[in-house]
């Protein structure tokens, strides 16, 4: 499948080139769902585009895993956080029943929708025939224009079916037979709107089948359909890939770190003002940590987690660390931001290089209730 292995192009558009990049998703699921986010937020940080204006996420989900799995709901809820945040996230939900083998709707969910999961951040949610072509392209307009104004996720449900199975040897009419005769029975997209273009006089039905004829030509002769296409142009913001082709998986890399480069980094990240109160249990931490950022000493596991984010910063590499349990986990440590019994906070790793630059997560723009935080 497509997908398995990624894609990107620049595209020639009227507004000028659009860089797309399409997922490397190992399975058909939304596990990718967080990686595009996550990929999205690092390509807006590097253009400084603290408001999402610049580089736009689209998820494309099936129905059954948008209403079932987890981690929908989980990137959801993460959507108008300040460290996660990228500025709206567009979700089309191809809606053809592809859990078809669950015969019976009642039996797939508890709710009246695919999409109702998305009910949980207030996001717009549009239900609309895939058969209609110009409605289809509507609601697509409506959708970005309501994120780039509004900085919020939309989902658009794609009402539609899925005229053969999910591969070349499944045969869906073996638990959904009612369906798939009438699917088979049914015109397709492409059959209506030439019929509904003929009725409108725009299009005559020898000319429809003209377009199909030369098209389905252009196929056999493997000739290039996505003229907008432009390959790889790049920009200022373009990554080489070069360096990493054609190189042995099994070759070693060297990415151990000097012990004393280790302890200045551990004593680094455990100074704080001395006008900065600790709680005594936090202060009793930073007491004992200096002994294990030595090298002699059997580290736990809370400070060797902080160490990868000094490590970068000392080698003028920006990296912004997402994870909740910098500042705060289920269990005391590791933590990378401490806050004082004044309620004041400090970030640690924020103070590793007297220039480093600055996660722009506290910068960024999040709405709530049309509220700019």
């Amino acid at each position: 499948m497509k997908y398995h292995k990624g894609f990107s192009s620049d595209l020639r558009t009227p507004g000028g080139n659009v860089h797309v990049a399409l997922s490397f998703n190992p399975s058909h699921l939304e596990i990718v769902n967080p990686v595009v986010e996550g990929s999205v937020r690092a390509r807006q940080e590097r253009r400084h585009d603290t408001q999402g204006r610049q580089v736009l996420p689209v998820l494309v989900h099936g129905d059954a895993a948008f209403a079932g799995q987890g981690v929908v709901m989980e990137t959801l809820q993460l959507s108008q956080t300040r460290g996660y945040a990228t500025g709206g996230t567009v979700h089309i939900v191809v809606n053809n029943q592809v859990g078809f083998t669950t015969s019976d709707p009642r039996d797939a969910r508890s709710t009246s929708y695919c999409s109702d999961v998305a009910k949980m951040i207030e996001a717009p949610i549009l239900h609309v025939n895939a058969d209609d072509l110009e409605a289809v392209i509507f609601c697509t307009r409506l959708a970005l224009r309501y994120r780039q104004e509004f900085h919020k996720d939309f989902v658009i449900d794609l009402v539609c079916y899925r005229r053969l199975g999910h591969n070349e040897s499944d045969e869906p009419a073996a638990t959904q037979p009612m369906m798939y005769k009438a699917i088979r029975q049914h015109p397709t997209v492409r059959k209506l709107y030439a019929e509904q273009l003929s009725r409108e006089g725009l299009l005559t039905s020898a000319d429809s089948d003209q377009l199909v004829a030369q098209y389905r030509q252009a196929l056999d002769e493997g000739r290039h359909q996505m003229h907008p296409s432009l390959g790889m142009i790049g920009n200022q913001f373009t990554v080489n890939w070069s360096q990493y082709l054609s190189v042995d998986w099994t070759e070693r890399v060297r990415t151990a770190v000097e012990p004393a480069r280790l302890a200045a980094l551990g004593r680094r990240i455990l100074q704080f003002p001395s006008d900065f109160t600790l709680h005594p249990r936090v202060a009793q931490v930073v007491v004992n940590r200096p002994r294990c950022s030595q090298a002699s000493c059997h580290s736990t596991g809370a400070v060797p987690r902080l160490w990868p984010t000094p490590r970068c910063w000392m080698k003028e590499r920006p990296y912004a660390s997402r994870a909740r349990c910098r500042a705060r986990h289920v269990l005391p440590p590791p933590r990378g931001a401490a806050r004082s019994e004044q309620r004041s906070r400090l970030y640690p790793l924020q103070h590793i290089r007297e220039d480093q630059p600055i996660s722009r997560s506290s910068t960024r723009v999040v709405r709530r209730g049309g509220t700019r935080l």
